[in-house]
């Protein structure tokens, strides 16, 4: 018998984000200091997909805070900004606004490609905007200058923190009443492929929030 909808799509996922403090000042070390219970499962392997990341997240009033560690490599991490697409990175989707029934992004939506290796800037980490294909409309750009990023190489892979501030994200001001966040990522490797969050590019996630899951930001 075919399945005809995907495991991770028989449930309306709703994530639990624990608050975390800003981003470290140290110029070495780590950058942030989420909690123990700030991972998020990998609903894609629901559907039997691959699981060479994981993906922790944590929040405070003054922005958003996702770690991706990659295990199972067996060369650094490698990218260029300019073509994301075919460089190792995370790509994040945030909905400040989230509805779970609204099929084309809107002002409240951003995206953004996190990569830990830049070859066009000596190998250092970037942060690249991206555009949401059929966005109703967009009110403000995340500056890529303005987001941190620390990575860290390790043997068999590495690790990439970053912090988003509110002043990035279009609605987030408001988010400590509203304690909620639409949220997708895809992870994007050039040796082990590609590990979205739910569901894979089948499914038009890229454009439409209400394929992403909820995240419930919690004291």
């Amino acid at each position: 018998m075919n399945q005809f909808v995907p495991a991770p799509l028989l449930f309306e996922y709703r994530l639990s984000v624990p608050a975390c403090p800003g981003p470290s000042r140290r110029k070495t070390g780590r950058l942030l200091t989420l909690p123990a219970d700030s991972c998020l499962p990998a609903l894609s392997s629901l559907n039997g997909g691959p699981t060479f990341a994981e993906i922790s997240a944590g929040w405070n009033p003054d922005g958003l805070a996702v770690c991706v560690v990659v295990s199972g490599k067996t060369r650094p991490p490698c990218g260029n900004r300019r073509s994301p697409e075919d460089s190792d990175c995370i790509e994040v989707w945030v909905d400040t606004r989230p509805t779970g029934k609204v099929h084309r992004a809107t002002a409240y939506c951003h995206r953004l490609a996190c990569l830990p290796s830049d070859e066009s800037a000596d190998g250092a980490p970037a942060a690249v905007p991206q555009s949401i294909p059929q966005q109703r409309e967009t009110r403000q750009e995340i500056n890529g200058c303005h987001v941190t990023l620390r990575r860290h190489v390790h043997k068999h892979g590495y690790e990439l923190e970053i912090w988003i501030p509110e002043s990035q994200l279009y609605g987030f001001r408001q988010i400590d009443e509203l304690r909620q966040l639409g949220f997708y990522y895809l992870v994007r490797d050039t040796e082990l492929a590609e590990q979205p969050l739910s569901v894979s590019d089948e499914f038009p996630f890229a454009w439409d929030p209400s394929l992403w899951v909820r995240l419930e930001l919690t004291d």
